[in-house]
């Protein structure tokens, strides 16, 4: 090969070369990756103040922020769970695409519209289905399904649709998911007396050095012991299903003629829950509970710490009626039936 012609192909060597990394910087710069990027940018989370979420066809979620803290609207001005709120709002904030789904339409989908103190428009999302993960392994092998793993959204006004490795469940319209359902937590351990009233009656236990007892046993009766765990630890954590709409009477809820459950601690602590009827047919209660508070010590600044917190008990659950799980309500709802068998009678040979 002669010299002029090693050089002639030299030059076009460079010259396909250039061209082809020309060509691979302009597909670059003209489709960049998305794959990492926000979904939704250019908002502030001190700004947010208002958040909905849900479609037409299901669930409205509405939650409103202000100065003395967040509510949620759609559960009649609950209280909000801040640490929720920070969890799901930032998990918008930092949400990422995995990959551009290319040819997937979202159709009805539902809408997360992030709002301002003025009601303006920050930031909307557009919720489409769960991505779903088939069973594999041990799942599948025993009848397991799949599992939600991701779900597909876009942003308001773009018809772009990623899938995000997120399933934003809370933004699917359940305000729980942004409320502390927990209603009341007490140690079983501290309780000393509980008292249950319904249907004219009224059953007092009393524990001594650790064991209950029941007042008024007849001659042929004996506290049923094996109920003893249930009824003490109905309190110990007690959570909500729902909240119920403040504008119901408790002439309206059977808190008037239902059961009343009291239980005091052996610090001076007493809480009373009046457990009320069923609502929508169903078998869970409505349940309201209050506090109080008597100095059992003489240390003024333990009275005090407890009187306080007796006081911002009742500000927050105390004012509200909620509805209990039925397996919860019937540990409270039990009658001196419920509570006494008869007497096992000693054997011939522990007699002798």
């Amino acid at each position: 090969m002669t010299t002029q012609k090693l050089v002639s192909l030299t030059v076009v060597a460079a010259a396909l070369a250039g061209l082809a990394y020309y060509s691979n910087t302009s597909r670059k710069m003209k489709t960049p990756a998305l794959s990492g990027k926000p979904v939704l940018a250019g908002f502030d989370l001190s700004d947010v103040s208002r958040v909905e979420a849900g479609s037409a066809a299901g669930k409205k979620l509405v939650l409103e922020g202000s100065d003395t803290g967040w509510t949620i609207k759609s559960l009649f001005g609950y209280p909000a769970d801040i640490t929720k709120i920070r969890e799901h709002l930032l998990a918008l904030k930092d949400l990422k695409i995995g990959h551009v789904a290319t040819g997937k339409k979202l159709g009805s989908a539902a809408l997360v519209d992030l709002q301002n103190a003025a009601g303006k428009s920050l930031a909307t999302l557009r919720l489409g289905e769960k991505h779903m993960r088939p069973a594999t392994g041990e799942m599948e092998q025993f009848g397991g399904g799949g599992f939600a793993d991701g779900r597909y959204v876009s942003a308001a006004g773009a018809d772009t649709v990623f899938l995000v490795k997120e399933t934003l469940e809370a933004f699917d319209g359940d305000p729980k998911s942004w409320a502390d359902t927990q209603i009341v937590s007490l140690p079983a351990a501290d309780i000393t007396a509980i008292e249950l009233s319904g249907k004219g009656q009224t059953c007092k236990l009393t524990k001594r050095d650790g064991a209950w007892t029941l007042e008024g046993l007849a001659e042929k009766e004996e506290f049923d012991t094996s109920k003893s765990y249930g009824v003490e630890s109905a309190l110990s954590s007690l959570a909500f299903t729902t909240v119920v709409d403040p504008a119901l009477t408790d002439g309206q809820l059977g808190m008037t003629t239902g059961a009343v459950y009291t239980v005091t601690l052996k610090n001076g602590e007493a809480y009373t829950a009046k457990i009320g009827n069923a609502l929508d047919a169903g078998p869970d209660r409505t349940f309201k509970i209050s506090g109080s508070f008597t100095p059992a010590g003489t240390n003024a600044t333990e009275n005090a710490a407890l009187a306080k917190k007796i006081e911002t008990f009742n500000a927050k659950a105390g004012k509200w009626t909620y509805v209990i799980p039925s397996y919860n309500a019937e540990n409270m709802t039990k009658s001196r039936a419920d509570l006494v068998k008869p007497k096992e009678e000693p054997k011939k040979e522990e007699a002798k």
